[in-house]
């Protein structure tokens, strides 16, 4: 059986690649030929697209730069930032320990598309933070084995440790490219690094798993959280052009870049289709984004002991007042006469 059948990636992470395209040395129009890709088919950032186009863009790159940098994944890793992870690059790090980071990290990956399976297995001395890749291509394979291990490294610099090295091992699948490289991947990595091993994997002392992050936010992982979980809903229905632009209102409503003007920048569009295109579908700009707000309130209020003032700010208003007038137009009640109403049924149940 073929693992990547079915498999995805999030367009998100292929449009990182392609915006970082001269770092390879190579042009934009180039990747996009060899992957068998269209500017449209990459228009909207927080969908995903089968693998099979992201392996062949990985593997022209390697086949072009790893005669001159064999260690190109690693290289570019320098390059990545949160956002070529979307929502799920946000997230992760306010988890409140290790243990809760990788737990989120597996509950969301379906976010970034479905390149691999995240595992634990947990000995008396060592636990296994196992990566398995679902392609069989070889080259990509490595790539993304170093590439997605080089960020859970990312992840373990945020643990508050001072005592100890929690990262004992790694250990790689594939074989060592050059054995003068060995170095360059323990100095990377900070330990010892195995190669032509039975498992991809971060070698972690046990106790690491409970310990704090320095990102840790809860306040901030909730509300991040509950945007995850709504673009997880989306991403599992065949999406209507006013589904994605749903998608899109949540995305960016998170990153505070909401406007009707990003929204169809994010789809490929201008403002006027956009509007045109949702009139088709009976519906408008105004029309989602009070569901999405409505949505998102009233699971604030009633999952949640946020303040109503950072409500209406992660909600994108610009004042309380703003807020509360809005929310009694949708319900007749204030945030707050919504939440005591919604609490005294949780007590009678």
């Amino acid at each position: 059986m073929d693992d990547t059948l079915g498999s995805k990636v999030l367009v998100g992470l292929v449009n990182h690649i392609l915006e970082h395209a001269s770092f390879f040395g190579i042009n934009r129009e180039a990747l996009l030929l060899q992957g068998g890709l269209t500017e449209e088919q990459l228009g909207d950032s927080n969908q995903c697209i089968p693998l099979s186009h992201f392996e062949k863009i990985i593997d022209y790159i390697y086949s072009y730069s790893s005669q001159k940098d064999p260690l190109i994944a690693l290289s570019f890793f320098q390059k990545m930032d949160s956002t070529a992870y979307g929502v799920l690059g946000h997230l992760v790090p306010l988890a409140s320990s290790l243990n809760k980071a990788i737990e989120t990290l597996k509950e969301f990956q379906p976010l970034i598309g479905c390149i691999g399976d995240i595992s634990l297995q947990a000995e008396s001395d060592v636990v296994y933070w196992k990566w398995k890749c679902r392609s069989n291509d070889p080259i990509f394979s490595r790539c993304a084995n170093e590439y997605n291990l080089s960020w859970w490294l990312s992840l373990l610099r945020l643990v508050r440790n001072e005592e100890f090295s929690i990262l004992k091992a790694v250990h790689f699948t594939h074989s060592l490219a050059k054995p003068e490289l060995q170095a360059y991947y323990e100095t990377f990595f900070g330990c010892p690094v195995y190669f032509d091993q039975a498992e991809t994997a971060l070698l972690l002392s046990p106790k690491s798993l409970t310990m704090t992050l320095k990102t840790g936010n809860a306040g901030l992982y909730d509300s991040v959280r509950l945007f995850a979980s709504k673009l997880l809903e989306q991403q599992r229905v065949e999406q209507n052009f006013a589904q994605q632009v749903k998608a899109q209102i949540y995305l960016l409503l998170h990153n505070e870049r909401l406007s009707r003007e990003n929204v169809a920048e994010q789809l490929g569009v201008n403002v006027r289709t956009l509007s045109r295109k949702l009139q088709l579908e009976e519906s408008s700009y105004s029309k989602l984004l009070d569901e999405v707000r409505f949505e998102l309130a009233v699971n604030y209020l009633e999952s949640y002991q946020h303040s109503v003032s950072f409500i209406s700010k992660a909600l994108g208003f610009y004042t309380s007042h703003s807020f509360i007038s809005w929310f009694k137009l949708q319900t007749q009640l204030t945030p707050t006469q919504y939440r005591k109403n919604a609490n005294s049924k949780v007590v009678e149940d």
